[in-house]
């Protein structure tokens, strides 16, 4: 078994950057769910059974951790869209338009199935592959492709319906 120390150098990056695009790239809050991710997988890294790649765990352990802070801090993720600063070469309403975006599509992907929506996240925040999704899932490479083609179609439906955007 690969020493915790390994992991976190191997992998961080990839939840650390994983995490930030769930957050609508919040550098700090990124940096805190990350943290609290590999704290997480390491209080449970005896029960990790190897029945996926070990990054594929460590998403779904982001992922949780993510949520996890979302459902306890609702209305001050709120309060916070609305205090949104000029970022780097944006006017204020280009980085309001951006995070609005990405908060639509993340409604959207939370309100799909289980299964959907793991592909979904796995594929467009952690950037995992195809082989690493269907291993994460017990499916083949070629089906969790299909998936993800399917998923995002619907995505795009949904944000159209909804939101009016052309993707």
């Amino acid at each position: 078994m690969v020493s915790f120390e390994e992991l976190y150098s191997k992998y961080y990056k990839d939840i650390y950057y994983f995490i930030l695009k769930l957050t609508g790239y919040r550098d700090d809050l990124a940096e805190e769910l990350a943290q609290e991710s590999f704290y997480q997988a390491f209080v449970s890294l005896d029960r990790f059974r190897g029945e996926c790649e070990i990054k594929s765990w460590l998403c779904q352990i982001a992922k949780n951790t993510y949520y996890k802070y979302l459902r306890s801090h609702t209305k001050q993720i709120g309060l916070e869209e609305e205090l949104i600063q000029e970022q780097e070469g944006k006017s204020l309403s280009e980085a309001v338009e951006e995070r609005q975006m990405m908060s639509h599509l993340r409604k959207v992907i939370t309100e799909l199935s289980e299964r959907d929506r793991t592909v979904a996240e796995c594929r467009l925040f952690c950037d995992m592959s195809y082989k690493e999704i269907g291993s994460l899932l017990g499916i083949r490479e070629a089906t969790a492709k299909v998936l993800f083609s399917r998923v995002k179609v619907k995505i795009q439906q949904r944000l159209k319906e909804e939101y009016g955007y052309e993707i």
